[in-house]
């Protein structure tokens, strides 16, 4: 189970935002890593390759943080739907 909601990192990425910053929060699910860009316009996602360089996704771009968490994403599953397995965060711009 996930140790922070996706509401609560919503909030830290938008709280980076305003302040001027472009966050970049990294995370594993399911043995991946992947990566959210919060931006003053957008967002994006997208899929680290594995350890033998494959299966990165590149960029998906989204409007708003919300946009993402509810669209179906690289593996055909919402964030909304797997949030709760999501661990290992990181971010440069605030503690975790």
């Amino acid at each position: 189970m996930s140790d922070y909601s996706f509401e609560t990192i919503e909030q830290m990425l938008l709280k980076c935002v305003a302040e001027g910053g472009e966050p970049e929060l990294s995370f594993r699910l399911r043995g991946a890593q992947y990566l959210i860009i919060a931006y003053a316009d957008r967002c994006s996602f997208q899929r680290y390759a594995d350890e033998a360089g494959a299966n990165a996704s590149g960029e998906w771009y989204f409007v708003t943080l919300r946009e993402l968490y509810a669209a179906l994403q690289i593996d055909g599953r919402s964030l909304e739907e797997l949030w709760d397995e999501a661990d290992d965060f990181y971010c440069f711009d605030f503690e975790l």
